[in-house]
């Protein structure tokens, strides 16, 4: 059974292989796609963005485990996470 790490990443693939299956149509007919490659460059936009937070997060938490794991001091790690989350949630 896929984990949903797999699950995701097939339906995020999907997506991409559904809209460049509808701009090489648009293309084949002759029409404009520009909507459609709008779409593209919007969802990968996203994909990117979210990748961008996922690799912070992970990066600020790996950093406050190291801190942790050598006795440092944890309070600027966990400012900087709490930020980071705030900006997230618009909080």
């Amino acid at each position: 059974m896929p984990t949903l790490e797999e699950t995701t990443k097939l339906s995020k693939d999907l997506r991409f292989t559904i809209l460049g299956r509808a701009i090489a149509d648009a293309v084949r007919a002759g029409k404009n796609p520009s909507v459609l490659v709008e779409e593209a460059r919007l969802i990968r936009h996203q994909e990117q963005n979210a990748a961008d937070k996922n690799t912070r997060f992970a990066a600020l938490t790996r950093q406050v485990g190291d801190a942790a794991w050598s006795g440092q001091d944890l309070n600027d790690l966990l400012e900087r996470l709490r930020s980071l989350r705030q900006i997230e949630i618009g909080d």
